[in-house]
């Protein structure tokens, strides 16, 4: 079995066993049941900073059984043109170890793919190994739902015909097998200067919370957030159509009632929020 060499351990997570099972341990499960397909947002940072957050929003689906998780994760080197026109990437090792635990992937998923999407699915594993987004959710899905297989898929943004296919990718992968737990990992701001971010932060959340469109706000400069496409590819789902519940809002690892900052503050600022898809998306 071909397997990836975990690359973000000590910067990121722990890298003894020990310590990270003690960081990602399950916990209850809060909120209301829901069925599958469904999804929830999760940040990406050093474990000091988003651990808590990481928790919050598997709590609220740690009650669901997935046949499979898939990881809609941020990209955010810049593709090779040896690789266009494809901008959905997949692993192509069959899984990766991390702290001495391996995690496999859904290879037949993958192929399945890049054979119905082959312009645009590539299985290709150099992108995964400078992206920490993935290693570092791993654990929290092993933990939550032990012995699940992953899909990895990660993308850049996405131009107005890119996202049509990458939310046909979402309906295919549903049509196939509709008992799929989606997790997508996007920070609400890119690291900016504490009023802008505050100000970029609330956007994110308020798009998120109302169900409207965050295209416009990247388009604008009022959102900076790494990972909308994948947002935007499962709100047009039939299932996804609908609001996201935020469920926690984290700042250096804190948890704060709000998003703010006043004017006169310059530090730089990443903000994390959990979210879950809330009440109104239909998945009958």
């Amino acid at each position: 079995m071909t397997m990836l060499e975990s690359q973000h351990h000590l910067i990121f997570y722990p890298e003894d066993r020990t310590k990270l099972d003690e960081c990602t341990r399950r916990r209850p499960a809060t909120g209301e049941p829901c069925s599958l397909p469904t999804a929830i947002v999760v940040p990406h940072a050093s474990y000091d900073m988003v651990c808590e957050a990481l928790h919050r929003s598997f709590e609220h689906v740690a009650m669901q059984k997935p046949s499979k998780v898939v990881f809609l994760g941020p990209l955010h080197q810049e593709v090779l043109g040896e690789h266009e026109p494809a901008f959905l990437f997949t692993p192509q090792a069959e899984g990766i170890r991390v702290a001495e635990n391996e995690h496999i992937f859904d290879t037949a998923l993958a192929t399945e793919l890049c054979t119905q999407f082959k312009a645009h699915v590539m299985r290709e594993d150099s992108y995964f190994i400078e992206e920490p987004a993935l290693e570092l959710t791993l654990p929290f899905i092993q933990s939550y739902f032990p012995g699940t297989v992953v899909l990895p898929l990660l993308c850049k943004s996405c131009d107005k015909s890119q996202l049509a296919i990458y939310t046909q990718v979402i309906k295919h992968i549903t049509d196939i097998d509709d008992k799929v737990l989606f997790i997508i990992s996007a920070n609400a701001n890119a690291l900016l200067p504490a009023f802008e971010a505050a100000k970029h932060a609330t956007a994110f959340a308020d798009a998120l919370s109302q169900g409207t469109c965050l295209s416009e706000g990247l388009r604008m400069h009022t959102i900076s957030s790494c990972n909308t496409a994948a947002l935007e590819a499962v709100g047009r789902q039939q299932w996804g159509a609908g609001r996201w519940n935020i469920v926690g809002i984290y700042l250096a690892g804190i948890q704060r009632q709000d998003i703010h900052a006043e004017s006169d503050e310059n530090e730089k600022r990443v903000w994390h929020i959990s979210a879950v898809l809330g009440d109104a998306h239909a998945n009958q």
